[in-house]
């Protein structure tokens, strides 16, 4: 038998999704599996997932790229596809592809295109997303297995980070945290810089080395964070692949990031994790296993989905430098 997984659309969720595919093993032990990743993402779930098979297919924006996509598709003849992306297109391109079996949950109308589904009602309690991939495949009658994971990183990534690390100036000897301080997504889920120095100031008279990482989005901020701090900081900012990334994150004794993927890539590597959460609710996107802690002050106009806040960002200016330091401290002592 042949599966195949269409991932969520961000790497985050794609990463919050591991457990369900895991499930989905114990479930079909015989069968090959293969998981169709976001494609910015595609060569990194080729090297650290050698488990399965990726497939990659031509991006589709319109009917003729769905149609080259599906065509491809087809000829792989897969028996079952599970949606865990609830996007009409998603469903479409099994549809198209002739995939048999095409399982997931009953949203936007695509309904009829799926051979086993799961309805989801406005009054159903909003799940951590982890639990809801795994609850549909509860609902379609499969067990689901729920323990901790753990993403075992190739030994050449930890090394080639441990040569960047030195390259840098950086001491294997001494404890480094890994800080994410930017945000893709936007200035919403980026917590103030005054805070952020504040922070970092702490960590480097606590003769912690303190490095900056994430993709080109965040190059802004950490440029402006290396103001004042005289050499002292390392910016990995958009400098990096993301495996590389994997592999700095991996030897870091903690790491400290937004509502993101790397936050939940750190916590599948089993770095300690601490998540600051603005406007996004942890319960529904923070990290899914120890050992981590997410930091959330409540405020009446969250969560929301703004990029950039309307009001005075409350929900993270209410968070003090010294309130993360502190559990930063824990995880180091511990």
């Amino acid at each position: 038998m042949k599966i195949l997984v269409y991932l969520p659309r961000t790497l985050g969720a794609s990463l919050l999704a591991f457990p369900c595919l895991k499930s989905l093993e114990e479930n079909f032990p015989a069968a090959e599996i293969a998981i169709l990743p976001p494609p910015a993402y595609a060569d990194f779930f080729q090297k650290v997932c050698p488990g399965y098979r990726v497939v990659v297919l031509p991006d589709f924006k319109d009917i003729s790229g769905l149609k080259r996509a599906s065509s491809r598709l087809k000829k792989m003849n897969f028996d079952l596809g599970l949606l865990l992306d609830e996007s009409f297109a998603s469903a479409l391109l099994f549809y198209l592809a002739r995939i048999p079996q095409r399982w997931g949950y009953d949203r936007e109308g695509r309904g009829f295109m799926l051979t086993k589904k799961s309805h989801l009602r406005a009054t159903d309690p909003q799940l951590h997303l982890k639990f809801h991939y795994l609850k549909l495949l509860e609902a379609l009658g499969l067990k689901i297995v729920d323990r901790p994971l753990r993403l075992d990183l190739p030994g050449s990534y930890r090394q080639q980070a441990l040569d960047r690390l030195k390259q840098a100036g950086l001491s294997p000897d001494l404890a480094t945290v890994a800080i994410k301080p930017g945000s893709g997504f936007g200035p919403a889920r980026i917590w103030p810089l005054s805070r952020q120095r504040e922070l970092i100031q702490q960590l480097l008279d606590s003769r912690l080395q303190v490095l900056l990482v994430g993709s080109s989005a965040s190059r802004e901020t950490s440029r402006a964070l290396l103001d004042g701090f005289e050499g002292r900081l390392v910016d990995f900012s958009g400098r990096l692949s993301l495996e590389e990334t994997a592999g700095v994150i991996a030897g870091a004794k903690v790491f400290l990031g937004n509502d993101c993927g790397l936050t939940h890539l750190a916590n599948l590597l089993g770095t300690p994790v601490v998540g600051i959460y603005g406007p996004t609710d942890p319960h529904i996107s923070g990290p899914s296993q120890p050992p981590a802690v997410a930091l959330h002050k409540p405020a009446p106009c969250a969560p929301c989905s703004y990029k950039a806040c309307p009001y005075d960002h409350r929900c993270l200016l209410r968070l003090s430098a010294g309130e993360v330091y502190e559990v930063i401290a824990s995880f180091l002592a511990g």
